[in-house]
């Protein structure tokens, strides 16, 4: 293993330790029962499906990129 792989392993795994540790609060009343809150129960527009095929393109294709 190289010096990447200990550098950037490190930085996420001090990520998810931050990410978990700031996971454990909860956010105040105010802030949770709000009355402009985004309505989740809407099916994905046709913006957000494409969104999410580009992301999970460009995360195969960079695996792929990495794996051979």
């Amino acid at each position: 293993m190289d010096w990447n792989t200990f550098i950037f392993g490190g930085i996420g795994l001090v990520s998810l330790l931050i990410f978990f540790y700031l996971g454990r609060f909860r956010a105040s009343k105010a802030q949770r029962e709000r009355e402009d809150r985004i309505n989740w129960s809407q099916r994905f527009n046709l913006r957000g499906c494409l969104f999410i095929s580009l992301g999970l393109f460009l995360i195969l294709f960079l695996l792929s990129l990495f794996i051979a």
